[in-house]
């Protein structure tokens, strides 16, 4: 059954784990076997480094490197091969027979035999279309010098390229000769089937006892269908049918291998080149997003308006949009901290990151209060980004005088209070709906006394929602644990990130993880 994913979606996971999205209950499989995720717009697959691994168009990917999607790829997992279409592209396709198309005990194995002197003089006659073969710029440029080759070498009435499915469901002419000779006749599912297995086979005339058994009830009765192998998996075919007159069978099994042979080599290495293609494309997107970011993130310490603080932000396996600030009251009483995430990852949320940053830079600097200020964040956003874009974000204003923090949350809510005995609670906050969400909303201030030594403990939902090899989320209850008996601002984050790195034990952080701490500085003179 098909799995729909929607933009906005955060992970789609598959693997044996009872908790993953797509479940693949078998032994082979991983509990988190791959990913697919969106980054700047475009759908990723990811390895989750399991232990048999994930291909892509029959190329084994490097365990947790994202690589961009495209409409038509194939995702082979052990025996499985899903078929992915982007948005509304659907991949051409074509007429294909029913399975009474042909008695299966027609369809037989072939196997070289004694003429072997003569295939090699005709794969000698090859070399020349098969260096054009492997020249080839494109699959479909590979695929029609084989198909070419083949009309003309085995006086056959059509030649096709296919890439199908495992059962011949849905089949995808790559390439035909002549052009449009798939409209002659269907082809035969139950031939594609047995070639898929691994091994040429044919359907001969003379193993149909009466015309009524012609191999698909249009005259033709032989055929030939060839595997193309480019991977681990087989999912494309050349497939010859109609002679012209008596022709060795042999002759044309020989013939036909060897080009598909050099057509599985020449696929293997334009895919190869196309994941490396892609990979480059990506990780230049990553770290153009990962400079954004880091030039706009706060300073990781310091001292202002008698509060400190403390920051740590380290990027995911790819960049989602962490936003850290820290501002400065124009009264000169009192710091602003914010830290958010903006959903999605790549280059458009890195973007959106820092355009965000400096709007509610040039807001706080202006004097406008805290709560408008992130209403009209809100409204930026919404103006600004683009269908299902949203932020969180938590702005906490410190008034070191009277010993208060206001706090403003927009669908974050992952903040802590430690005081100076090590003692953790959570906050509950009156909070609202994400920025970009709904326009004009009115935010809640959340009036917080600060007791000698409490410390406020912000962190992006990357900590909380980090997996280990089990599938398992760190999840709130470890965060608290983690932060009991802690006693300053660094020692906050060091903890936290710290409990993170065990639970992800040598796992790339899904997602970008920003912690931060900070207390009245008069309650830690020397911290």
């Amino acid at each position: 059954m098909p799995a729909v994913l929607q933009p906005g979606t955060k992970s789609f996971v598959a693997g044996r784990s009872t908790g993953a999205n797509l479940r693949i209950d078998h032994p082979s499989i991983s509990r988190q076997h791959f990913s697919i995720g969106a980054i700047n717009g475009k759908w990723t697959l990811s390895d989750l480094g399991s232990r048999h691994g994930t291909r892509l168009n029959g190329t084994l990917l490097k365990p947790r490197q994202p690589v961009a999607l495209r409409n038509g790829d194939r995702i082979g997992v052990i025996h499985w091969t899903l078929r992915v279409d982007v948005g509304d592209q659907v991949p051409e396709s074509m007429t294909i027979a029913p399975d009474s198309d042909v008695d299966s005990a027609a369809v037989q194995v072939m196997e070289s035999t004694a003429a072997r002197s003569d295939s090699q003089r005709m794969l000698e006659l090859l070399i020349a279309a098969s260096v054009s073969i492997y020249s080839g710029g494109a699959e479909a440029a590979c695929a029609e010098q084989v198909v070419r080759a083949c009309v003309e070498g085995t006086q056959c009435e059509r030649a096709l390229v296919v890439r199908s499915d495992p059962g011949a469901q849905h089949v995808t002419v790559i390439a035909e000769w002549p052009k449009g000779s798939s409209r002659i006749r269907p082809l035969s599912r139950t031939l594609i089937r047995a070639a898929l297995a691994g091994r040429p086979v044919c359907v001969r005339d003379d193993f149909a006892s009466s015309p009524s058994q012609s191999m698909i009830g249009s005259g033709a009765n032989e055929a030939v269908c060839v595997p193309i192998a480019s991977g681990s998996a087989i999912d494309t075919c050349l497939y010859l049918d109609e002679f012209v007159g008596r022709v060795d069978f042999d002759q044309v099994l020989s013939f036909a291998h060897a080009l598909g042979r050099w057509c599985g080599v020449a696929f293997a290495r334009l895919q190869q080149s196309d994941m490396e293609e892609r990979q480059r494309d990506l990780l230049e997107e990553l770290n153009s997003a990962r400079q954004v970011q880091e030039r706009m993130m706060g300073a990781q310490s310091g001292r202002k308006n008698g509060v400190m603080w403390k920051m740590v932000s380290l990027p995911g396996e790819v960049v989602a949009g962490d936003i850290f600030a820290t501002h400065v009251s124009p009264d000169g009483i009192g710091l602003s901290l914010c830290l958010g995430d903006v959903s999605g990852k790549g280059l458009g949320p890195g973007l959106l990151m820092a355009a965000m940053t400096a709007h509610l830079d040039a807001s706080l600097s202006a004097g406008v209060a805290p709560l408008k200020a992130v209403r009209d964040l809100s409204d930026f956003v919404c103006a600004r980004a683009v269908a299902g874009q949203f932020a969180t974000l938590v702005m906490a204003n410190i008034d070191a005088t009277l010993r208060r923090a206001r706090v403003v949350d927009a669908g974050h809510s992952y903040l802590r209070l430690v005081d100076q005995s090590g003692a953790v609670r959570t906050v509950g906050l009156s909070g609202g709906v994400p920025l970009g969400v709904v326009e004009g909303f009115e935010y809640e201030l959340n009036d917080m006394p600060l007791a000698k030594g409490d410390r406020l403990v912000i962190f992006s939902d990357g900590v909380e929602e980090q997996r280990n090899a089990e599938g398992e989320m760190l999840g709130s209850a470890r965060v608290t644990a983690a932060l009991v008996g802690s006693r300053s601002c660094a020692e906050d984050v060091d903890r936290l990130m710290n409990c993170l790195k065990q639970h992800a034990s040598g796992i790339k952080y899904a997602d970008d993880v920003t912690i931060a701490s900070a207390a009245l500085e008069a309650d830690y003179p020397s911290a």
